[in-house]
């Protein structure tokens, strides 16, 4: 794959998609590239984030244990794991291990702060909408909450 390949790809990938071409190339010339076989570990539940990673290849499984029992799901080729990561510090909330040979990119938070300095205009509107993203999240999860402690018939 070329750098203008993946340029293209995290263009049409959230929150990329809200930043300029050049902006875009800067992310993915900064990042590195990591090969992975199948079963190989990308992290574990629990573990300090500094970066995200885009799925260029292949499969990673996401798995998470929780109170209802161990979820999992599958994030394919295009996909962006750990966006908040890229944004913040936090916990991974799930472990991620390639269910197929897989290529991702690495995007350190660094990298990706460093990006938003040289455009702020874009990361204003970058913060803008994932403030709109996290409003209508937390308005579902209330809307849950009270549908959870209505009185059943």
């Amino acid at each position: 794959m070329t750098l203008e390949t993946d340029v293209g790809r995290l263009a049409r990938t959230r929150p990329f998609d809200l930043l300029p071409r050049d902006a875009v190339q800067l992310v993915a010339f900064a990042s590195e590239k990591r090969k992975l076989a199948a079963n190989d570990p990308l992290f574990e539940e629990g573990d300090r984030a500094d970066c995200g990673y885009f799925v260029l290849s292949g499969a990673i499984e996401l798995s998470a244990r929780g109170r209802a029992g161990d979820r999992k799901r599958l994030a394919r080729e295009g996909a962006l794991i750990g966006e908040n990561a890229m944004l913040a510090e936090v916990a991974r909330p799930c472990a991620a291990r390639a269910s197929e040979p897989a290529i991702v990119m690495k995007i350190p938070r660094t990298v990706f702060h460093r990006v938003l300095e040289a455009f702020p205009n874009d990361a204003a509107r970058l913060k803008e909408a994932l403030g709109a993203r996290t409003l209508e999240m937390t308005e579902r999860l209330e809307d849950l909450r009270k549908r959870s402690l209505e009185p059943v018939g």
